[in-house]
């Protein structure tokens, strides 16, 4: 049997997210199904496509895989049926970050809940998770006995200011959540994974020490309450020290870099990459690896998503290390702790990973307070 989809139906077609997933694709030849009630973008070829024009028919549809390429508050119908027809049949579904609205994290409870009680495989699109690359940084970690990380570098900015540029206009939330929630994931993904388990992270909790500047759309008129486009951290896991920076603001520079430090059965090693599609490296302990730097993430999601749906047991994939819906949410909660450790300007301590799974950002009292933008406002 072929570990790769074959076909797939993508909801919210022709926003930034779903026209990637399209086009990856397409290109891997795959039957596409979309549902888009906005007008196609003028740009976009709609041959070897099929556009549905009925929701309740786009959700009947007989796929190898559902994405639904939608913010949070657009997702609850498709979700809905999506989870009522995987009480009798399996079904992969891709999902968009963040999980649930930073307004409503009580949706994120409920929605793991009806989940677990259905035959569904979800998973997120945190694409490094999805990545080749990170398979071929855990491949390395995994051919020693002991691992000890000592340090962690995630950096990851665009430009998100530059009126210039289409994407810029997409509403966004906090970067916190829009953002560095990706970071986040990628952290939880690899001490998982190197511990053996989701249950095995935060043995002795995590420090958090955040700091942010406001995001300046250029459409300011779209955003009721400012949101942050700058957040710089320090997370303390242990003798795991992160540091990271997600930035949005003008003149920004384009990159996903990592860099981890540690020692490897006694000797030290030094992991540097980069997942920016054209500029993707891996090195490690300074030797290039000849990384292809043009490599797809929007391609290996999908490569990788139908590797593990027709290769791993469902169950696996849903309780164990991979980017599942208890993985989003922790990544998810985690992002809550950067937002409240941003706008209150101190260091918060979460004891446990049960604390941070009940983990209250307080976002949703604070947002109605915030200030709104101003035409022409700047920082």
């Amino acid at each position: 049997m072929s570990d790769s989809l074959e076909s797939i139906a993508i909801a919210g077609a022709w926003g930034y997210i779903g026209r990637k997933i399209l086009e990856a694709s397409r290109a891997r030849g795959f039957r596409v199904y979309v549902y888009d009630p906005g007008a196609a973008p003028v740009d976009l070829s709609l041959e070897a496509l099929t556009r549905i024009a009925d929701e309740a028919d786009f959700y009947d549809l007989e796929v190898d895989c559902f994405h639904l390429a939608l913010h949070p508050e657009a997702r609850a119908t498709g979700l809905n049926r999506l989870l009522q027809r995987a009480q009798s049949e399996s079904l992969l579904i891709l999902n968009e970050k963040p999980m649930v609205s930073p307004e409503h994290p009580e949706a994120g409870r409920a929605l793991i809940d009806a989940v677990d009680g259905s035959r569904a495989v979800m998973l997120y699109d945190f694409p490094e998770l999805f990545d080749p690359l990170t398979r071929r940084v855990m491949e390395y970690l995994g051919g020693f006995k002991q691992v000890e990380i000592s340090s962690l570098v995630l950096e990851r900015s665009k430009d998100r200011e530059d009126p210039a540029l289409a994407r810029n206009y997409k509403r966004m939330v906090p970067i916190q959540f829009q953002e560095s929630v990706h970071c986040l994931a990628y952290v939880l993904y690899l001490l998982a994974a190197l511990r053996g388990s989701l249950d095995a992270l935060l043995p002795s909790g995590v420090g958090v020490d955040a700091r942010s500047i406001p995001y300046c759309p250029p459409n300011p008129e779209a955003y009721p309450c400012v949101v942050d486009g700058r957040c710089d951290y320090r997370l303390s896991l242990g003798q795991l020290t992160v540091e990271g920076v997600t930035n949005f603001k003008r003149g920004a520079r384009w990159t996903k870099r990592r860099v981890l430090r540690g020692r490897a059965d006694g000797e030290p090693f030094v992991l540097e990459t980069d997942y920016l599609e054209g500029g993707k490296y891996l090195r490690i302990n300074g030797v290039d690896q000849v990384w292809e730097a043009s490599s797809s993430s929007y391609a290996a999601i999908l490569s990788t998503a139908g590797h593990w749906w027709k290769t791993v047991p469902a169950t696996e994939l849903m309780r164990g290390v991979y980017p599942n819906p208890r993985l989003a949410w922790l990544a998810f909660q985690l992002s809550g702790v950067l937002w409240r450790s941003s706008h209150e300007q101190r260091r918060i301590e979460v004891p446990n990973l049960q604390a941070l799974e009940g983990f209250d950002s307080g976002y949703r009292a604070a947002r109605p307070q915030l200030p709104h933008y101003a035409f022409g406002f700047r920082d």
